[in-house]
């Protein structure tokens, strides 16, 4: 199986971090986990990951302090942000490090399954440059951050 495949489950919660384990696992994805930011940096410098999906919950750190190192480790890696805080703030917090996809708890398992599978199937398209995001909608709830092309327009 290719590392490209490999997907890191960064999150405190037991029940969230075994759901989305199975999810991954069933999609045939290679899935492992982390509980703290430090061991998601650890596994990420020492396995080639495809994609990180990261709980902002995490505590030993700042989750977004996380997300903001893990963009410096792997410019080109799709990060997705799992939240509970439903703020235009914390969005944009975690936008302005480039994450692929911001994701609120609960969150709906198809979304989720059609942004793991984009993301990863994309990764190698991103390869060739970096790749903005932006927030749509965030100000009517939705909260969603899609990737967009270099000239703006939203993929």
């Amino acid at each position: 199986m290719s590392d490209q495949r490999k997907v890191l489950i960064v999150t405190p919660e037991s029940s969230i971090r075994q759901q989305i384990l199975s999810r991954v696992s069933a999609k045939g994805y290679h899935a492992v986990a982390a509980e703290r930011g430090y061991d998601a940096l650890l596994t990420v410098v020492e396995q080639n990951v495809g994609l990180v999906i990261i709980d902002l919950s995490i505590e030993e750190s700042a989750g977004v302090k996380t997300v903001e190192i893990l963009r410096k480790i792997r410019p080109r890696l799709p990060l997705v942000v799992l939240s509970s805080d439903r703020s235009l703030e914390a969005g944009r917090q975690v936008l302005q490090h480039g994450v692929f996809y911001y994701l609120l708890k609960p969150f709906d398992v198809e979304e989720f399954d059609q942004v793991v599978q984009i993301a990863l199937t994309s990764n190698k398209q991103r390869a060739a440059g970096p790749v903005l995001s932006q927030v749509e909608g965030m100000e009517q709830g939705t909260q969603e951050v899609r990737p967009v092309d270099e000239r703006g327009g939203v993929t």
